[in-house]
């Protein structure tokens, strides 16, 4: 589909690759609008929140960065984009994390942590080797302290537990929940990839028939890997 981007990127991101003036063109970036800054318009990519989660570096393959979660209000963002939390979840953490500068620090290198140790462990599992020790108990500990709070209660859809959510580091814990369920889950589902492309090496569920997707999107590696392999033939 085409749309109010520069000719040569519609060219280039509707595959018409023979259409472009290889001498002048560099490969550009598919993605919906500017490049992404932060947590609040980055892609969400990965399947599900933990590996969104993880994907909050740009870039983990040729190069590292930048980096969207730069502060406590990246991971509020990001946890309401994905569905952790509501509106109103969102308002009270916004306000509570000025008041408690400290707790929200703490909170915010609880964050980067857990999302090391959550990429970590599922590049060992696109790998299919065994997950990294330190990196398993990392996100373990964090799970368990976060089991530990939830409270059986009654929802929409029926009885659930649920944490609530009252202090900073609480929304840290959904995310280890999240990578613990992954983890347990991991019989009844395919192995989570990471994608090949040039200058990403984010994580992603694959969810294509054949169950050998090799980019996180479509719209942006895999077209970027084709426009590399047709430039390759060209010379």
């Amino acid at each position: 589909m085409f749309d109010d981007r520069s000719p040569e990127l519609n060219l280039f991101c509707n595959g018409l690759y023979d259409l472009l003036p290889l001498q002048t063109w560099q490969q550009p970036t598919c993605s919906e609008g500017d490049m992404a800054i932060a947590t609040s318009d980055m892609t969400l990519s990965g399947g599900h929140p933990a590996l969104d989660f993880a994907n909050t570096v740009d870039s983990r393959r040729g190069r590292w960065g930048p980096d969207f979660l730069r502060s406590y209000d990246d991971i509020i963002d990001l946890a309401e984009r994905v569905g952790l939390v509501d509106k109103h979840q969102v308002h009270e953490l916004g306000a509570l994390a000025p008041v408690h500068p400290r707790a929200a620090a703490a909170a915010f290198k609880e964050a980067v942590r857990l999302r090391e140790a959550i990429y970590a462990i599922f590049l060992s599992e696109d790998a299919e080797q065994p997950y990294p020790g330190e990196a398993f108990d990392a996100v373990h500990n964090l799970a368990r302290r976060a089991r530990s709070r939830e409270i059986l209660s009654e929802t929409d859809n029926g009885f659930r537990w649920l944490m609530p959510i009252t202090d900073l580091v609480d929304l840290v814990g959904l995310f280890a929940i999240g990578a613990a369920e992954l983890i347990t889950s991991r019989s009844d589902r395919r192995l989570i990839r990471e994608c090949k492309g040039d200058n990403c090496g984010w994580l992603f569920f694959d969810t294509s028939r054949s169950g050998r997707r090799l980019w996180c999107s479509e719209a942006t590696c895999g077209t970027h890997e084709r426009v590399k392999r047709f430039r390759k033939k060209q010379g």
